[in-house]
């Protein structure tokens, strides 16, 4: 069972909507929480809270902006409350486009599949030149840095944290700083970061992002590789193949080096999750990402250095526990 909400934050919402409930929603990977405003015969709302007070405006905002500039529909804000550390935003229900992958009809998941491909374009495109034109212009950037801190960060909460793998071999941390080196190249866009089945609603026949305060610089194949190997989804290899296939070649080289970095940082997200935090319902996020890179890898010249490194480690391997 969630928590409840904070008593301060409970009471500033019983003193602005007196009768109203405040009902915990299943939140992502971060320290934010999460909740369902209700008042009697209103609309609902959805409060993010922060944990604390904060002053001036949050990335939140700053990004929503952007993406509203560039006609992207996000959760709209409605009212930020830095007091009790919350935003007050609009509800945008409860269908991810994952449940409809999962459990829905085909043909709908397959379109809506491919509006949210279309949706990278448009982040890629319109998305920048919001981006060029705001105050985050020269915002952070996943760039070489970043990468390399992400590939430490495998090593340190999924290899060594979750596997226990120790010590790390100098080669693969070369290895993969070199993978973190190549990700990072290429043309720049904005990237939501984070663009996967569970950050994208369902709204009538469109789709809506949430979980956009990581958004900024990036690789201009990174949100493809974020939905294209979505950890929480078998994403038939049929419908990649097909939206790979429209890339031109130094595009689809790209994509590749791109998605094996994203799917190892993935593993270091999660590893920590599940090891450190006991939060098991990321364990299939695990299986389904090992399973991806076992199959992915091997296929590329350039990765198959990066495969031989991991395989040799034994981190490839899924682990016992998690095989169901």
């Amino acid at each position: 069972m969630l928590p409840p909400p904070r008593p301060d934050l409970a009471r500033s919402f019983e003193r602005s909507h007196p009768g109203a409930t405040l009902l915990p929603i299943v939140g992502d990977a971060s320290a934010r929480r999460f909740f369902r405003l209700s008042p009697p015969g209103g609309m609902s709302r959805v409060v993010m809270d922060y944990g604390a007070p904060f002053e001036g405006e949050t990335d939140d905002i700053r990004l929503a902006r952007v993406f509203e500039a560039a006609s992207l529909r996000v959760a709209r804000i409605l009212e930020p409350r830095p007091e009790p550390g919350c935003l007050v935003m609009e509800d945008l229900g409860d269908t991810m486009l994952e449940a409809v992958l999962l459990t829905g009809d085909p043909a709908t998941g397959r379109s809506l599949h491919e509006k949210a491909v279309e949706l990278t374009r448009a982040i890629a495109v319109g998305g920048t030149a919001a981006l060029e034109g705001s105050e985050r212009a020269g915002g952070p950037a996943l760039d070489a840095d970043r990468f390399r801190f992400e590939m430490d960060y495998f090593l340190e909460h999924y290899a060594g944290g979750f596997l226990r793998v120790t010590p790390v071999p100098a080669s693969l941390r070369e290895i993969l700083h070199a993978l973190a080196d190549r990700a990072a190249s290429g043309p720049r866009v904005l990237c939501h970061r984070d663009f996967h089945s569970r950050n994208l609603m369902v709204v009538g026949a469109d789709l809506a992002m949430v979980d956009i305060q990581d958004a900024r610089w990036g690789p201009d194949t990174y949100d493809l590789a974020s939905l294209l190997r979505d950890a929480y989804v078998d994403v038939d290899e049929a419908f990649v193949g097909s939206v790979i296939g429209r890339l031109d070649d130094d595009a689809r080289a790209r994509f590749e080096i791109v998605a094996a970095q994203r799917m190892l940082k993935a593993l270091g997200t999660f590893g920590y999750q599940v090891g450190a935090l006991g939060r098991r319902r990321y364990a299939p996020a695990i299986v389904r990402t090992l399973a991806r890179l076992r199959r992915v890898l091997p296929r590329s010249g350039v990765l198959e250095p990066v495969h031989r490194e991991l395989t040799g480690a034994g981190l490839l391997a899924t682990p016992s526990g998690l095989e169901g």
